[in-house]
């Protein structure tokens, strides 16, 4: 037991090494800083635009216009009966950034049937999403602004100028809700885009970082060095499987709250799934048993592809296919629902051990947990066999010949 550990916390120590860490860290931070820059265009456009407004109409309809822009808007400049390039120069001077200008005549216009003329002038500095979403909040104060003179010239109210009140039931798979399918495809959307790909990314890193272990032993003879010393095999596969595991699932935790703080800038804090389909804790649970199985899995199939490695480069070649079987499956089931794929398309997604915890959380949101407990029993069995595969490996000498046969020509040429 003494020498499990030992080996574990040297597998765990040469993981956590910079060249690993890194790329742990950096993929994190971008989303995050994403999902701040995202927040900070909700932000921007929560509050208030700076405008100047000049009001040449003495109506009383002009009046609205302005009344509106006073209540809805920071107004740095206002005047009247002033050309619009010295109202614009200055607003500018005072900070704002649009000016709207009510022409003469505007109320009689309207007064007789006809449409009243405004002009917006808008100086866009930034062009991001920041600096043209917050130059449309102008725009939608002056849709506020001809909805109150709508009442006024024709005295209508609320209910007649917006006479359909529509109410909503959508039904999925069965279950009824009382939203529009747009915010359920919109809340469904966020969380099958989510699960996917933080699977898929613990799944590749997890992954590359054991077969980048083996590649650099392989490059500096120090697995050769490991295999002489009076410790079993199988202990050396056990805490490499354990070491890489421990460092697989704290840059999933990190991924997770990364991808959750994306997610919240995205939306603003607010989900608009449902309460029927909310996920328990026991769901949670499974959830994360299909993906222990799969991470197992996927680094005991990284550790057997890493023996075939000659070097550092060679490992990152021989990543592809196991990135492959990753990454298939997250985009196979984010675009399609696993129950409506054909026959043999399922059977290919079945086969592929990655797709489990992939799928697991929307068919367990629908109620369908046979066949997620199915997939989990079929990823403990080959997660067994890829365990027991990288033993059998270990214990012959292709662990220092590297030689595998037709396979490993095969793979050879794949590494050129």
């Amino acid at each position: 037991m003494r020498q499990f550990l030992r080996l574990t916390w040297k597998e765990v120590r040469e993981l956590l090494r910079p060249r690993y860490v890194l790329p742990i860290l950096l993929v994190p931070i971008l989303f995050v800083a994403l999902g701040q820059g995202f927040g900070g265009i909700d932000e921007a456009t929560s509050g208030q635009p700076s405008v100047g407004v000049v009001v040449n109409d003495t109506g009383e309809y002009g009046a609205i216009v302005n009344e509106t822009y006073s209540q809805g808007a920071e107004v740095v400049y206002h005047g009247a009966n002033v050309s619009a390039a010295e109202a614009m120069e200055r607003t500018r001077a005072a900070g704002g950034t649009a000016l709207v200008v009510v022409p003469g005549g505007f109320s009689e216009r309207i007064a007789a049937g006809e449409q009243g003329g405004v002009q917006v002038r808008t100086v866009v500095d930034s062009v991001s999403l920041t600096g043209i979403a917050s130059s449309g909040q102008v725009d939608g104060l002056l849709g506020v602004a001809a909805e109150r003179i709508t009442k006024t010239a024709t005295g209508a109210r609320d209910a007649q100028l917006d006479p359909v009140d529509a109410s909503y039931v959508t039904e999925v798979k069965g279950q009824q809700v009382g939203q529009p399918p747009s915010v359920l495809s919109s809340a469904f959307t966020s969380q099958f885009i989510f699960i996917p790909v933080v699977i898929m990314l613990v799944i590749v890193f997890s992954g590359q970082m054991v077969i980048n272990s083996m590649g650099i032993e392989k490059e500096n003879k120090t697995l050769e060095t490991l295999l002489t010393m009076p410790v079993a095999r199988r202990t050396i596969v056990a805490a490499k499987l354990v070491g890489s595991a421990t460092v697989g699932l704290l840059a999933a935790g990190v991924f997770t709250v990364a991808l959750s703080e994306y997610q919240s800038g995205l939306t603003g804090g607010a989900s608009a799934l449902p309460a029927a389909f909310s996920l328990g804790a026991a769901e949670y649970l499974v959830i994360g048993a299909a993906i222990f199985f799969a991470v197992v899995g996927a680094l005991a199939l990284a550790l057997v592809l890493g023996v075939f490695a000659g070097d550092r480069q060679g490992a990152q070649i021989l990543l592809f296919p196991l990135s492959i079987l990753a990454i298939a499956p997250a985009f196979a089931t984010m675009f399609a629902d696993f129950s409506t794929l054909s026959l043999p398309l399922q059977a290919l997604l079945f086969a592929i051990p990655f797709t489990h915890p992939v799928m697991a959380p929307k068919q367990l949101m629908f109620g369908d947990s046979g066949l997620v407990l199915a997939g989990i029993a079929y990823e403990a069995v080959f997660a067994l066999a890829a365990i027991g595969l990288a033993v059998y490996v270990f214990n012959s000498d292709r662990v220092v010949t590297g030689s595998a046969g037709r396979l490993g020509r095969w793979l050879q040429r794949l590494q050129r």
